[in-house]
């Protein structure tokens, strides 16, 4: 039950209310998580060649926020992406999907 408020929750856009208070994504920080935690396996480069690794740019940001809070909360089942968002708050999974979404998609097929 709680995984499916937070799902819903998440489909409401860029900002939450929780307890009265809003959440306005910051697309700062969700470059530099991107960068720090997304980007070795979500890169241009790495996924022209490893097509497992979705591309992730361009997006829409309810789509990319609801995917992250359900590898979070054990709804969408991947080990390395559980991984990776499990220490992530839910303010974070909405900054990285904010960054993501705000990106031009690459042309992968140039290379």
């Amino acid at each position: 039950m709680k995984a499916i408020i937070i799902s819903l929750i998440a489909l409401c856009g860029l900002s939450t209310e929780v307890f009265g208070e809003v959440y306005q994504a910051d697309i700062e920080q969700g470059q530099a998580l991107a960068t720090a935690q997304c980007e070795s396996c979500h890169g241009n480069a790495v996924i022209a060649m490893a097509k497992q690794f979705p591309n992730l740019k361009g997006q829409k940001f309810a789509y990319l926020n609801k995917q992250l809070v359900d590898f979070k909360a054990g709804l969408r089942l991947d080990s390395l992406m559980q991984a990776q968002v499990s220490a992530l708050s839910s303010e974070q999974l909405q900054d990285v999907a904010l960054f993501y979404s705000q990106q031009v998609t690459p042309n992968l097929s140039a290379n």
